[in-house]
C-alpha cells in the first residue's frame, strides 16, 4: 500500500513495556526525514533515563518501510533484544530499547530515581503503512 494515497498519516505508536522508564504511549507521525525517538518520547517529561542520549536513535520511512538507526549513543539501541549498528527495518510488534538498565552504585547521585536507571523499552505499532 502506498502511504501517500492512504487516508491515515503514516505513524508509529510506542507503548512502554513493564521494564521501561515510564512514559505515556506516544504516536509519532513519520516522514521521509528522520525523527529522533528519545526527543519525541521525553518532550513532556521533567526527568529522563540516565542512559539516553539526545539524539539517541532516529526513525524514518523509506519505500513504505519504517527504518531505525542508532545515533552512536553510549548505551545503544536494540530491536527485539539485538543491538543494532546499522539501519534496521521495524515491524508492528517489535520491541525497541533505547539505552540500558543501569545499576545503582555508591556513585549514583541520590536525586536519580529507580525509574531513571531504566531504559526506554517500547512495543512498536505501525499505522497507515
Amino acid at each position: 500500500m502506498n502511504f501517500m494515497t492512504n487516508s491515515v498519516a503514516p505513524s508509529i505508536t510506542l507503548t512502554p513495556t513493564t521494564n521501561s522508564f515510564p512514559f505515556p504511549s506516544k504516536r509519532v507521525t513519520l516522514s521521509q526525514n528522520s525523527t529522533c525517538l528519545a526527543s519525541e518520547l521525553l518532550a513532556s517529561r521533567n526527568a529522563a533515563p540516565v542512559s539516553i542520549s539526545t539524539p539517541h536513535a532516529e526513525v524514518w520511512i523509506h519505500d513504505n518501510q519504517v527504518l531505525i538507526r542508532d545515533r552512536r549513543s553510549s548505551y545503544g539501541t536494540l530491536v527485539n533484544g539485538v543491538r543494532i549498528d546499522q539501519q534496521t527495518l521495524l515491524r508492528s510488534g517489535d520491541v525497541v530499547t533505547l539505552g540500558a538498565r543501569l545499576a545503582r552504585s555508591s556513585g549514583t547521585p541520590s536525586h536519580i530515581t529507580e525509574d531513571q536507571l531504566k531504559p526506554i523499552e517500547a512495543t512498536v505499532t505501525l499505522i497507515g503503512l
